[in-house]
């Protein structure tokens, strides 16, 4: 403290005061000599000058005086630096208007509204970019990979192949939907011929002595059915050749149902990672940008500028946050999804089961869309 006192008062009783000699530094190496009086502590000079009605100048002088390689670095160090910005003992406003918005002025599609919010256009497809490359699913897929079809032009999906019997899928089955199915195959099938071979039928195949031991479907017959006997339908309908396509159209709206259940189990995951993360869109517009467009006339590409939809999103406190730490640690931001890319912040990949989590829904499903294939 004699030292500093001691190198103080010499500085004061030379003819330009230091205060004033602050602001004839040409970058923080000149200004070096001065802050070490204050124990190499840029910020305890600011509070000086702050103290003295400086404090706004000095700040000015670093931003327009000091190269612009670093100046955001040492305009954050003048303001209390990182330890102090990150548990909040710095001027908001100040670190906004000398660093935050500097910022902001230079990145593409985000910018400040009038209330002081911070907000970010996303194009369609570009919520993908949150999504980790080479972060894998339960079943292998690429996360995102995935994000890219969710968030863009729909999931590209395999669909699975149900493995459910006819009995099981006639179990399934509603009273209402069991009574509408018999009354169904009744109807379409009504007087024909059929191969109903199995030994259950051997009364139907004595009585009609038809050839190659055919039957007649009534509906007096398929009417006997509707007393619940939904085994002896399911081994008329799974042995019966003729009623195929009334067997795989059933599988098939049971395996409709099964497959959008979990594709929607997709959707939901990843569209609930990304608004955790980000927060659900406040308001849609449109934009300009640059795109590889075809000329209709000629057939070649061309560069364009064409106006397309995009999502607005506040992500003021995120952004405030990043703006600050990558001005101090990497500085020359692009684009808010650079940002995120060079924080390794774009590691969402939530776990998707490969399975139904709720076998209710699609058995709620597979009623309404069994109507949609018969």
């Amino acid at each position: 403290m004699k030292l500093f006192n001691n190198l103080h008062n010499i500085i004061l009783e030379q003819s330009t005061p230091w205060y004033e000699k602050v602001f004839q530094s040409e970058d923080f190496d000149s200004l070096w000599p001065l802050v070490k009086l204050f124990g190499g502590d840029l910020h305890d000079m600011y509070l000086q000058l702050d103290k003295m009605g400086k404090g706004r100048d000095f700040l000015d002088h670093i931003s327009s005086q000091w190269p612009e390689e670093r100046s955001l670095e040492h305009l954050i160090n003048a303001l209390g630096g990182m330890k102090k910005w990150d548990r909040g003992m710095v001027d908001d406003d100040l670190m906004d208007e000398y660093v935050g918005d500097v910022y902001l002025n230079d990145m593409r599609y985000i910018s400040k509204n009038e209330d002081g919010r911070i907000i970010l256009e996303l194009m369609p497809g570009e919520e993908a970019e949150f999504f980790e490359s080479g972060g894998y699913t339960r079943s292998g897929a690429d996360c995102h990979e995935v994000a890219k079809q969710i968030f863009g032009n729909g999931l590209d999906w395999e669909p699975y192949d149900s493995d459910m019997k006819i009995e099981e899928l006639l179990e399934l089955m509603t009273e209402k939907n069991y009574i509408e199915l018999v009354r169904y195959i009744g109807t379409e099938f009504q007087n024909e011929e059929v191969d109903a071979w199995r030994e259950e039928f051997d009364g139907w195949r004595e009585e009609d002595q038809l050839p190659e031991g055919k039957v007649f479907l009534t509906l007096n017959r398929m009417n006997g059915f509707l007393g619940d006997d939904r085994y002896n339908l399911a081994v008329l309908i799974g042995n019966t050749p003729e009623l195929d396509d009334v067997e795989n159209e059933i599988k098939n709206s049971y395996g409709r149902a099964w497959n959008e259940v979990v594709q929607n189990q997709y959707y939901t995951a990843y569209y609930e990672a990304f608004n955790e993360f980000l927060g659900k869109p406040i308001g849609e517009g449109t934009t300009s940008t640059y795109k590889n467009v075809v000329n209709r006339k000629t057939g070649k590409d061309e560069y364009k500028k064409v106006d397309v939809p995009v999502k607005y999103f506040d992500v003021t406190d995120r952004a405030r946050a990043m703006i600050v730490r990558h001005a101090y640690e990497i500085d020359s931001p692009e684009d808010f999804l650079s940002m995120i890319e060079e924080f390794d912040l774009n590691h969402l990949c939530p776990s998707v089961d490969d399975y139904p989590w709720d076998d209710d829904e699609v058995n709620d499903l597979f009623q309404d869309y069994m109507w949609d294939y018969l």
